[in-house]
């Protein structure tokens, strides 16, 4: 998997703010030829005022949470709304001169975490329970880590595993964690998403875990796993999950496949670097290489994570790229190799006061009248024209149980 170093600050959490005179015609001719081959509308790089988004740390008591009222009066605006649909879920925009996210106590306090709408979406679609063993693929750099943990809670026995190539995204996958106390149920691997194998926890602490098999957790069977999963041990995780048995039978309910891709749909990011500088660009995206491969490589995480899938649990796949080949394709070719995989609507959607962008048709031969179907009433697709969100993209599907 190739390590990308640079990642969307909508996805971060730190503070941005575009100068809204960006100039398109300032794209390099690279990407101009990639937007041309991937139909992708240029306009999109002209909408650089999108809305930010905030959501509460859910593991702190209610009465420490701020308001709607409270974080108006802070941001210094009225420009501040609830997110329908999704609960603790705030939107705005800044205010020229005013005060940044990261100056307001609430952000201070570590109350609220930045995440982009469209990302939290994509943890939403999981439908995660308390006692749900939910293994995050590319999760760097964590604000979807940290949903996740959020959700999870503290009073069932529900775990998180973060699996990341680069251990320096990592890292900011633990700071995250520990700077909101949200990592007492994560767990992190700096491992290859195509290949990890490491099987969910089979205890919590003392607690050993409802379905494990007493035999799998003797030392010979547990060595047996570590090796067959490539005898790694975790980049970080907490004492209570630090020592665990490799138990093969230990699946995960929810997978989330937030594939490396182009980074295409995040806007803010790619009109960065006209300070950046365009060189570094073009280095780290428009690589023929990389572009050439990166389909192969996002199938790749998307079968290595449905390997790693309970009968019956969820997975969701997401890019943030507006390209069909790494979205309609990829799921298209999914379904037509798996048959046990079933496309499923994504619930929260509906409830959200958003347009969401049209589904592109894939002329993937692999996709059938039904597939072709499938893609276009369940899938969804953000852009910042329409939805005026960072470009995103994701697909939930079930995985069938193997005794029907």
């Amino acid at each position: 998997m190739s390590d990308i170093t640079a990642v969307s600050p909508s996805d971060l959490d730190i503070d941005t703010d575009i100068d809204s005179g960006f100039d398109i015609t300032n794209l390099p001719e690279s990407f101009k030829r990639f937007l041309k081959d991937n139909d992708i509308d240029p306009r999109i790089y002209t909408v650089t005022k999108l809305p930010r988004f905030v959501r509460w740390n859910s593991h702190l008591d209610q009465s420490l949470l701020p308001t709607l009222d409270q974080l108006r009066e802070q941001l210094k605006t009225q420009d501040v709304w609830k997110v329908q649909g999704l609960d603790g879920f705030f939107g705005f925009n800044l205010v020229k001169n005013g005060p940044r996210l990261f100056d307001i106590p609430a952000y201070k306090d570590h109350s609220l975490f930045g995440i982009d709408l469209s990302s939290a979406v994509a943890v939403e679609a999981l439908c995660i329970e308390q006692d749900d063993h939910v293994l995050d693929v590319c999760c760097a750099p964590g604000a979807k880590l940290c949903m996740i943990a959020n959700i999870i809670g503290q009073k069932g026995t529900g775990t998180v595993t973060g699996v990341d190539l680069a251990p320096h995204r990592l890292a900011t996958c633990q700071s995250l964690l520990k700077k909101y106390r949200v990592g007492e149920r994560a767990r992190l691997f700096a491992a290859d998403g195509t290949q990890f194998a490491i099987p969910a926890p089979s205890r919590l602490g003392s607690v050993v875990l409802g379905d494990v098999k007493l035999d799998e957790a003797r030392p010979a069977k547990r060595r047996k796993t570590q090796k067959k999963a490539g005898n790694i041990n975790p980049f970080w995780a907490p004492r209570m999950l630090r020592f665990d048995d490799m138990c093969p039978s230990r699946l995960y309910d929810k997978v989330l496949v937030d594939a490396e891709c182009t980074h295409d749909g995040s806007i803010s990011h790619i009109i960065k670097y006209e300070k950046w500088g365009w060189d570094t660009f073009e280095k780290n995206f428009m690589d023929k290489e990389r572009l050439a491969t990166i389909s192969e490589l996002q199938r790749n995480l998307m079968k290595q994570g449905w390997k790693m899938l309970k009968d019956d649990g969820l997975m969701v796949y997401s890019t943030c790229s507006l390209t069909i080949k790494q979205n309609e394709d990829n799921v298209a070719w999914f379904l037509a190799h798996y048959p046990d995989a079933t496309l499923e609507n994504v619930p929260c959607v509906e409830k959200l006061d958003i347009k969401l962008a049209s589904i592109r048709r894939t002329d993937l031969k692999e996709a059938t009248p039904e597939i072709q179907d499938a893609i276009q009433k369940s899938c969804v697709r953000f852009d910042p024209l329409t939805s005026r969100t960072s470009g995103f993209f994701l697909a939930r599907f079930r995985k069938s149980s193997s005794t029907k």
